[in-house]
């Protein structure tokens, strides 16, 4: 197996999966426990039962969001890539809010684009833009282009270092050329810097095992949504080649 990103090793990512795994686990435990003293009517925290639980769903989406970027990170074929991403997709329903989730909708939807995902999954994140009203331009677009979305949002959520998209877009209308040389200056200038207020930016440079891989994964969306040649992307740190040029058997069960 080769690493796709290199900035961890085979058993880093192995022990980032293994850790998220029994954490979810506990936490399900930890809800189920919770669960049973709310229909016995108990409360030992000062904080509603339910609230405690809505916060442990959103833990669990989070392990399970890196786990699905460490599983590509490290290699894994995207056939096993498909199964943990539909497995994102259902903690993502309970444990998402657009306040602090903007980059998993951006991920997920992406993802989602580039897997071909079943209709049925991403109207699961669509009805989650619709019920949180998230309003952002590059999330419209992305819905546009994977389930029946008619809205375009004008402004960014976050236009450091999104609003880039927009030019990329623009672009590709006329002259894809134009859009893939935009494309490789967000790739190569602009990403990563533009997450330099995130966690996980230079996590690869940390004491501690936390690094994930980075990816921009609405690259590869981009890419497959208008048509552009990306076999000068092949090598460029950021950009899933990988994941847009999934093999063609995958099979959506």
């Amino acid at each position: 197996m080769e690493l796709r990103d290199k900035l961890n090793s085979l058993e880093g990512y192995q022990e980032i999966i293994e850790k998220n795994i029994k954490y979810i686990q506990e936490d399900f435990l930890r809800i189920k426990s919770l669960e049973e003293d709310e229909k016995k009517g108990i409360q030992k925290y000062p904080k509603p039962n339910n609230e405690i639980i809505k916060s442990i769903y959103k833990g669990i989406f989070n392990y399970q969001c890196q786990t699905l970027v460490t599983n590509y990170s490290m290699g894994q074929p995207i056939s096993s890539i498909t199964e943990e991403y539909k497995i994102t997709v259902s903690y993502m329903e309970k444990g998402w809010n657009a306040i602090s989730g903007y980059i998993d909708m951006v991920w997920l939807l992406s993802i989602g684009i580039m897997l071909e995902a079943e209709a049925d999954i991403l109207e699961k994140l669509k009805s989650l833009v619709e019920r949180d009203h998230l309003n952002d331009y590059l999330v419209d677009f992305l819905l546009q282009n994977c389930t029946q979305w008619s809205k375009q949002t004008i402004k960014f959520k976050f236009p450091r270092p999104y609003k880039a998209t927009q030019d990329i877009i623009s672009l590709a209308q006329t002259d894809k050329a134009a859009a893939l040389e935009r494309l490789k200056k967000y790739l190569k200038k602009e990403w990563y810097r533009g997450h330099s207020d995130l966690g996980w930016h230079d996590a690869h440079k940390s004491k501690w095992n936390i690094h994930i891989g980075y990816w921009s994964f609405e690259s590869g969306a981009l890419v497959k949504i208008l048509g552009l040649d990306d076999s000068t992307l092949k090598d460029q740190p950021y950009y899933p080649y990988d994941m847009v040029h999934w093999r063609e058997t995958t099979i959506w069960n």
